[in-house]
């Protein structure tokens, strides 16, 4: 009643009430408790206040469902309230001239995904609360790339990383549900150094709201973690994302095995190679310096001849590479690094 207006705050903001509503106890007697039953009724109040609102504040029923729509986000109803409430809110969809058929579609979205994924865990900060105050349920939230490649993605209420990482794997050519499991959505904190995977059932909102009240310089990383598909060598977003990823690991000598440090002459040739594909890849087409050339190899391999020979190697590649756009070298670098 009072978050509807129907009842004086005394003294609370919006945001203390809508906390109050939500707040986890162990007792069996609040929303969270064991047994759910104050879930069931304050469902039942609010869709009581919903149906036969006779309050003379305007805006009271309107309040009342963008409270149901947090309810939905955050808690499960009994199983044996779950088919009247889905109904009540089906009916209402489904009602021509009915008011407030898009927020009860919303909400019967949001009640489906809490009973798949068990709900939203972080109360809503006040920049969010504000929103959905204002009818507001969806923000663009900021993913990096490697190479610092910036997408925004519409982040709902109830968006978990699954679905962030099911888009984003689409803008990089990717539809096969396989390759869903080879990527990862990080949250990067204290300037990098801090980096943690999200479950894939993680709540986006959940984890940025978490990861304000550590450092309001967060990020949200996209990354490759496992590598057994194929590539989509036609993407160019998804040949310069991973391009981007391999690279700096590559420049670390992690996909090089030099025994007792000695490297045939065909390793050499494909170092130069790379080299010339690495240059190429910037959109470059004159030949390489010295100091670019050794920018281009793996500090434990570039000692292993005379700098002049790796000078006259690399450029006798870019004769080889030189036809390339910027976008057919990163993909045979790859080619050539991940096989």
């Amino acid at each position: 009643m009072k978050f509807m207006g129907d009842y004086p705050m005394k003294g609370q903001t919006e945001q203390e009430v809508v906390s109050t509503i939500l707040r986890v106890r162990s007792s069996s007697n609040s929303l969270s408790g064991e047994y759910g039953l104050m879930r069931d009724e304050a469902y039942c109040q609010v869709l009581k206040q919903n149906s036969g609102n006779t309050s003379s504040k305007t805006e009271s029923c309107q309040r009342g469902w963008r409270l149901l729509y947090i309810l939905t986000a955050y808690y499960k109803c009994s199983e044996a309230l779950k088919p009247y409430l889905l109904k009540y809110l089906h009916d209402v969809c489904a009602s021509p001239g009915v008011h407030f058929q898009g927020i009860a579609k919303a909400c019967e979205q949001n009640l489906r995904k809490t009973f798949q994924y068990g709900g939203r865990a972080e109360h809503p900060n006040g920049m969010e609360l504000k929103a959905m105050l204002a009818g507001r349920s969806s923000k663009r939230q900021l993913f990096l790339l490697p190479g610092g490649i910036e997408r925004h993605i519409k982040i709902e209420t109830c968006s978990v990383a699954l679905e962030a990482i099911e888009e984003l794997c689409y803008e990089i050519g990717l539809h096969k549900l396989e390759a869903l499991d080879e990527y990862a959505i990080c949250v990067v904190t204290n300037r990098g150094q801090n980096i943690c995977p999200l479950k894939k059932r993680e709540y986006i909102l959940d984890v940025s709201t978490e990861a304000e009240h550590v450092n309001s310089n967060y990020s949200l990383w996209f990354r490759r973690v496992i590598w057994t598909q194929p590539l989509n060598f036609d993407n160019e977003l998804g040949v310069t994302m991973h391009y981007n990823q391999v690279f700096p690991d590559y420049l670390k000598g992690l996909f090089n095995v030099v025994p007792q440090g000695k490297a045939s002459e065909q390793q050499l040739q494909q170092v130069s190679k790379l080299a010339a594909l690495q240059h190429r890849a910037k959109d470059l087409i004159y030949l390489p310096t010295f100091h670019e050339v050794q920018e281009y190899i793996p500090t434990q391999l570039f000692g292993l001849q005379r700098h002049q020979q790796w000078l006259n190697m690399v450029t006798q590649n870019m004769q080889q590479v030189q036809a390339l756009t910027p976008h057919q070298a990163k993909a045979q670098f790859l080619g050539e690094v991940l096989t």
